[in-house]
């Protein structure tokens, strides 16, 4: 019976120190990123100290879950996930808005088959390239307008010469 009881205690206490290893080990990350966040050292984050770490005010309101203005260090990790979340989503508009405006250069059969590169940062679309003559060059960009998302245009397409 003592053997029993040895061992069991054995493994309970391995358990115990093992399940406060691993949650230390989980905890550990966060918490570096959540004290240099807390600059001035209050145990929490404010909208100004998110901010400062290139936050963005929409993350930090979705992550504080009690509405105090302030985020606790499990609000803090859900703020920065809701940060990748939104600039993730930012970068596949862009990408979105590229792909439809060169459909539509595509279907336009006085653009179609012209060297005309699109980039878009922020919806904001650049064109460049070559065009042969300025009518196209201005109907690329009227195309680029219309599609939905784009907030400017940034004409840089040449005319053939």
């Amino acid at each position: 019976m003592k053997s029993i009881n040895h061992r069991f205690l054995s493994v309970t206490l391995a358990g115990i120190f093992g399940g406060i290893a691993v949650a230390s080990a989980v905890a550990s990350p966060a918490m570096p990123a959540f004290k240099a966040a807390d600059s001035n050292g209050d145990g929490m984050v404010s909208m100004v100290e998110f901010a400062a770490q290139g936050g963005h005010a929409q993350a930090f309101r979705e992550g504080d879950a009690n509405d105090d203005s302030r985020l606790t260090s499990d609000e803090y990790a859900k703020a920065v996930a809701n940060h990748d979340r939104i600039k993730a989503a930012k970068f596949i508009d862009d990408a979105w808005i590229t792909a439809k405006v060169k459909a539509m250069l595509l279907k336009d059969e006085g653009i179609k088959g012209l060297a005309v590169k699109v980039d878009t940062h922020k919806g904001t679309v650049q064109l460049s390239g070559w065009v042969n003559t300025a009518e196209q060059a201005s109907q690329a960009e009227k195309i680029a307008l219309g599609v939905e998302g784009v907030k400017g245009v940034r004409n840089d397409l040449l005319v053939k010469g």
